[in-house]
């Protein structure tokens, strides 16, 4: 006969809330899709953060050259656009980044970027997410 305890507790007594934030993009993929022949088109997508602070705090964003695992093949610069860096609002763990998609070079089948939250003194980077121009 085997038995089991289960034990469980009220508080966190081990949480240290002077640990860095992770910051990172809450999805894997986007795909902005449709962009016209000489055009653009927007998307957004959401970076979250494991802790609020009474601050505003900004993190810069950064491209991550050669990320696709599985090879896609890699859009050229010319024709995207991301903002470089993402405010999160004091009291708020959700910030926003404008990504826009330009038809200048598309070829036929979909391109890939992908980008990241920057490590540093003050923040881990946490997931990043892959962008497909079509």
């Amino acid at each position: 006969m085997a038995l089991t305890m289960l034990v469980s507790c009220e508080k966190y007594d081990n949480y240290d809330a002077s640990e860095l934030p992770i910051v990172g993009f809450t999805r894997a993929n986007l795909n902005i899709n449709n962009i016209p022949a000489g055009g653009e088109k927007a998307s957004e997508v959401n970076v979250f953060s494991s802790t609020a602070a009474n601050v505003d705090r900004t993190f810069n964003i950064v491209l991550i050259p050669n990320a696709d695992p599985i090879g896609n093949p890699p859009a050229d610069p010319e024709n995207y656009e991301f903002d470089s860096t993402v405010t999160i609002p004091a009291n708020e763990r959700i910030g926003v980044v404008n990504i826009l998609g330009k038809n200048i070079s598309l070829p036929e089948d979909r391109t890939f970027f992908t980008l990241s939250v920057e490590s540093g003194s003050d923040v881990i980077a946490g997931g990043v997410v892959t962008v497909g121009l079509k």
